[in-house]
């Protein structure tokens, strides 16, 4: 499929809808999302009032939950879907577009997809993170088991970026979603797998979050566009390269101690920079990086990212005792680690949790906060 998408952008797009579902020739949806956005889309849209709903799913979707919402699809005859929301929600409805071709769990986990499977699909992205509306990849659950969709035919064929959706998020999830953002732009652009075009939308993803995030979490409007649109370009970042091993280390993270994703993968992003900064061959992509950051010293990166968190309140778990470490050390998939730029041996997993989970000291804790307070200052 070729990597083009009919994208709609500006606060109050919501209402062009109807008319981006035309251009796809959607004329029968089914809407996928949680009940508060798609209640705030039926009341702007009402000529979507007819669309059968699918809210049958949970924040960590299961391909279980998806199965319905592919027999809802069948039923109402309908021959597009439109989702609402965040990562889950998008996750969900390409999750139900597997399932319309592929029936069977089992071959869906194992990723043994039909070469061909055509449902145009609008994306409404619901928080600035993910970016899953730029992606052919989704995350369900199989059995308890964590499962990768991967298909050409599951990337949104529209997406519509209306930041007054935003406007409602909690705040925690604001900034959680953009620490995802963020990291996914960051990782995309030391990935294994990039190249001048990867790198072009992780560079818009990381400035577009560091230059906005302030103004965003103050509830400036054009600060929450930009976000969206960084959000955006993180997702077509990683539609290229992937994710690395802050992902791969996040997922136990979550689970563990109930914290959101992009509050996890943060957790660890600045301590495998630094493991990456003794690695003479990823010198280069690190000093590069932080070129484009606008920090002299690629090392100041990982204090800055430190200090973000620290002002936004995004704190550190308590530490773990050793049988929980050895448990998230064992939970980190190999094949995920595969596009990280260092070969990470389990004792440096370790290592890296340890790390990234140990309290700073207050000295360190007011450097890296004040490097964030003044980062960008003219």
């Amino acid at each position: 499929m070729p990597d083009i998408q009919r994208v709609v952008r500006g606060r109050g797009s919501l209402k062009k809808i109807m008319e981006l579902a035309g251009k796809l020739e959607i004329r029968r949806p089914m809407i996928v999302g949680g009940n508060t956005l798609t209640s705030r889309l039926l009341r702007k849209v009402p000529e979507l009032l007819p669309a059968p709903v699918f809210s049958g799913f949970h924040p960590n979707p299961d391909l279980s939950d998806a199965a319905a919402g592919a027999e809802m699809y069948r039923a109402n005859g309908c021959d597009g879907i439109i989702s609402i929301g965040g990562g889950s929600a998008i996750d969900t409805a390409k999750a139900v577009h597997t399932l319309l071709f592929c029936k069977n769990p089992e071959t869906v986990a194992a990723g043994n997809l039909p070469e061909k499977m055509k449902v145009p699909h609008l994306a409404v992205p619901g928080t600035a993170g993910s970016g899953a509306e730029a992606t052919q990849n989704a995350v369900v659950y199989v059995n308890g088991k964590k499962a990768s969709l991967s298909h050409p035919d599951l990337k949104p064929d529209g997406v519509l970026l209306d930041a007054e959706l935003l406007d409602s998020l909690p705040e925690y999830h604001k900034k959680s979603c953009a620490m995802d953002a963020l990291a996914q732009g960051i990782e995309s652009y030391w990935c294994e797998a990039a190249n001048d075009d990867s790198r072009v939308h992780a560079y818009l993803a990381i400035l577009g979050v560091l230059d906005n995030l302030k103004a965003y979490l103050a509830g400036d409007p054009h600060a929450a566009d930009e976000m969206l649109d960084a959000s955006y370009q993180s997702g077509k970042a990683i539609q290229i390269t992937r994710t690395t091993a802050a992902h791969a280390m996040s997922y136990q993270l979550t689970k563990t101690f109930g914290i959101a994703h992009g509050h996890a993968v943060m957790l660890t992003l600045p301590t495998l920079w630094e493991m990456m900064s003794e690695d003479e061959q990823t010198a280069p992509v690190l000093k590069d990086l932080s070129r484009l950051m606008r920090l002299g010293d690629p090392l100041m990166a990982p204090r800055l990212l430190r200090g973000v968190m620290a002002d936004i309140g995004l704190m550190v778990p308590a530490f773990p005792d050793d049988r929980i470490l050895d448990m998230l050390t064992d939970s980190v998939n190999p094949e995920r680690l595969a596009n990280h730029p260092v070969k990470l041996t389990r004792s440096e997993i370790r290592n890296a949790y340890v790390r990234s989970l140990l309290p700073m000291e207050d000295a360190e804790r007011q450097a890296c906060l004040d490097i964030w307070k003044y980062y960008g200052a003219q």
